[in-house]
């Protein structure tokens, strides 16, 4: 998401078109002041449906690491052997 500076007498003449703008083109608003910074503004999330997928999740933005495919073991079998009881609390 990109961030982008807008000034205080910008926004003030113009805040619901700034708003619906960052909200379309995921943007967020930096209100500037004479000072600086003064506020930052971000669109909301997009809305889930309620389902078991919102639940459970979609896996975006997952990734794997390199060389790694959804089949592969999360232990190697001569590691499986190596916990103990112990190693288990």
């Amino acid at each position: 998401m990109s961030t982008r500076q807008i000034s205080l007498s910008q926004f003030a003449g113009h805040c619901v078109e700034e708003l619906a703008t960052a909200q379309r083109q995921h943007t967020i608003l930096e209100i500037m002041g004479a000072e600086g910074p003064l506020a930052l503004v971000s669109p909301l999330p997009a809305q889930t449906t309620g389902t078991i997928a919102d639940w459970i999740g979609t896996g975006a933005g997952f990734t794997l690491a390199p060389g790694c495919t959804l089949e592969d073991p999360a232990f190697e079998p001569n590691e499986w052997e190596d916990a103990t009881t112990d190693d288990q609390l």
